[in-house]
């Protein structure tokens, strides 16, 4: 997954860059917490997503297609992991606006290096990546799954 792979790599970019050119742009260490936060948020994200509700969300499918009832979940009614998960994806959409604040969208300074341009590239990707993550469960996956719970 883009999320899981690109985390370290813009974490240890990041790194680098505040290394190197932190004390002329103070603001690549907002930039490097920021990130830093969202990666860890992130992680909890995705595990829950894919240890709990993921799991639950294709059990309801195959009970579905073969006709059987929906099995019980442990945390009552889909929508509870749901809103949890939606808050979560709110808080990342936060960061992300946060980040973009931060870097005046991504614009890089005259005397940026390399991994400065490349860091403020795997940024934006990054951004433009985690939408569409939280665009298809917000839209798509999670009104199927509480459609599919409701019997409709």
């Amino acid at each position: 997954m883009f999320v899981r792979s690109e985390c370290p790599r813009i974490e240890a970019l990041a790194a680098k860059v505040v290394g190197v050119h932190g004390n002329n742009h103070p603001e690549l260490l907002t930039v490097q917490e920021l990130f830093a936060t969202l990666s860890d948020e992130l992680a909890v994200h995705l595990m829950k997503e894919e240890q709990i509700l993921f799991p639950h969300i294709l059990r309801m499918e195959e009970s579905l297609l073969e006709g059987e009832p929906a099995p019980p979940a442990m945390f009552g009614t889909v929508m509870n992991p749901i809103r949890m998960m939606m808050q979560e994806h709110d808080g990342a959409g936060g960061a992300l606006r946060a980040l973009r604040k931060v870097t005046s969208d991504y614009k890089v300074p005259d005397d940026a290096c390399i991994s400065y341009r490349t860091l403020y590239d795997a940024l934006q990707e990054f951004e433009k990546d985690l939408h569409q993550h939280i665009h298809l469960e917000n839209n798509v996956l999670f009104p199927r799954a509480s459609a599919m719970e409701a019997g409709r």
